[in-house]
Order: structure tokens, then C-alpha cells, then sequence
């Protein structure tokens, strides 16, 4: 298909229009190759991410996080992303973003953690009203799900399935039966979920909103690349059914920045005793 009719379907599979405002969603970079054939998905684009889409012969890279969200106000190779948008002019590869349209699609982010962590989705923290996806399903931010279970035991699958330590503060209730998610930096919702939701999952937590949440709600902060890690095999799920003649791959590079140092037991225990 040429490129201008990938780009048309991939707004039609992502609206724009659900993205959250300032969100720099779309084509990034447009390479002088008029047609797809083939589509990397991935987090974000980093240098082995523009290896593999060299190495499997990419025609187009769709990233989950924008690779430019801040102007360009020059072209140096010593910074990071002026360096990686040269490498895919270099190599005639478009790079187009989904990032919280992919977030508010039906099958988006918070959707794939929900399933993965084994809670009932019921509906959307916040809807985009009168915008509608192929196959259909409510389009929205955040996500409010159900489930029965202690609270240690949801702490238990959040560190399963997210293969992360926990920061968290207790809910007030022992038996947890609803939960709200935004997976990434979502405390901009936090007053939205607050007596609606008996823990709140998102990342990035600072200090301070963990005393706001203490006796009001439950708060549970896995990490942001841990709550989004699976969004490049989800892209390329949903971009598979609108895309059936294309060759569409999800990216195998571990793009997490953050490294953990785990102190011994002892520490730990005495750390969540605090807690």
C-alpha cells in the first residue's frame, strides 16, 4: 500500500482525535519510500530499535512514545533524538506515533493489563465521546475493572506480570473489588478514580501523592516501563487485522532505561513495614 494510505488507516485505527491534547501523535518522520510493506512496532525508538527495523528491512517504525515530542531546534548528532530521527532518513524509514491514541483504543494499553492481570474491564475512566474505532468498543483513557481479591494478593500479580518491585500504599478496604488503571504517568486522574476505585494502578507516583492516597484509596505504582511493556506486541495485534497484506512485527529490544538495584531481605522487609 503507499504510505499515504498507511498513514490514513493508521488514524482511522488510532484517532487522533482520542489522544490527549498536546500529544504529538502521527507521522514524525517521512521517508522518501512511497509504499509499506513491512512495519516494525516498539515502546520507543532507541538504536538497537533502529538496528532491528534496518536489519528486517522496515519500510515504516510505529512507536508507542514519541520519538519527537520537544521542537527540534537543531541538528546534532550529540543528542540523542536529532541523532535517531538522522538514522531513519538515513536508512528511508517513516516513523509514526500512537502513544495515548493506542492508550485510548478499545485493545490499548490498559486494556492488555487488565487481561494480564487477570481483572474484569467495565469502562473507561474518562470516554472520547463521538469517536469510534474499526470493531468497535469504547474508546476513553484509563480503565476501571473488577476482581476479588486481597490485597496482597493483586500485589503479588502486579509484581508477576510487570516483573517489577512495588511502590505502593495499602487500600482501606482488606478485600479489593474494584480497581482503576492508567498505565504510564497517570495521576492526572487520580481525583476521577477517588471513591470510585479501591486501589489505583498507575506509574510515576511521587512522594507526596502517596500521602494524599493514604485511609482514601489504595496506590500502586509498578513502574512506567513496566506497566507499558507489552504496548509494541498490542500495536502490532490491532495494526495485523487493518493491515492483512502487510508484514507487521513487534520489536524484541528491551528499551527500559532503569536499572534496580535490589537491596537483601532484611532491608526490604523492614522498607514495607514502614509502608
Amino acid at each position: 500500500m503507499t504510505l499515504d494510505d498507511f498513514h490514513k488507516t493508521l488514524q482511522r485505527t488510532f484517532p487522533h482525535e482520542s489522544a490527549m491534547a498536546g500529544d504529538n501523535v502521527g507521522l514524525q518522520v517521512r521517508s522518501t519510500v512511497p509504499t509499506v510493506s513491512t512495519i516494525l512496532t516498539c515502546m520507543e525508538i532507541t538504536e538497537a530499535v533502529v538496528d532491528e527495523a534496518v536489519g528486517l528491512g522496515a519500510d515504516v517504525i510505529v512507536t508507542f512514545h514519541p520519538l519527537i515530542y520537544s521542537p527540534l531546534l537543531k541538528i546534532d548528532e550529540s543528542d540523542r533524538v536529532t541523532r535517531l530521527v538522522a538514522r531513519c532518513l538515513r536508512a528511508d524509514i517513516s516513523v509514526f506515533c500512537v502513544h495515548t491514541a493506542f492508550d485510548a483504543h478499545p485493545q490499548g494499553t490498559n486494556r492488555i493489563l487488565a487481561n494480564r492481570l487477570q481483572l474484569t474491564p467495565e469502562a473507561t475512566i474518562s470516554a472520547c465521546a463521538n469517536v469510534s474505532v474499526p470493531g468497535g468498543g469504547e474508546v476513553g483513557m484509563g480503565l476501571f475493572a473488577t476482581c476479588d481479591l486481597d490485597f496482597g494478593e493483586l500485589i503479588e500479580r502486579i509484581s508477576t506480570v510487570c516483573r517489577s518491585p512495588i511502590r505502593y500504599s495499602p487500600p482501606v478496604v482488606e478485600r479489593v473489588r474494584r480497581v482503576a488503571l492508567v498505565a504510564g504517568s497517570g495521576m492526572s486522574f487520580f481525583a476521577d478514580v477517588v471513591g470510585k476505585a479501591d486501589v489505583f494502578i498507575t506509574a510515576d507516583v511521587k512522594y507526596h501523592a502517596f500521602h494524599a492516597a493514604r485511609n482514601v484509596i489504595g496506590l500502586v505504582d509498578p513502574g512506567h516501563y513496566e506497566m507499558e511493556q507489552f504496548v509494541a506486541q498490542g500495536i502490532a495485534d490491532v495494526m495485523k487485522t487493518q493491515l492483512p497484506d502487510c508484514n507487521v512485527q513487534s520489536s524484541s529490544v528491551v528499551t527500559n532505561p532503569v536499572v534496580y538495584h535490589t537491596a537483601d531481605a532484611q532491608i526490604e522487609n523492614r522498607l514495607v513495614s514502614v509502608l
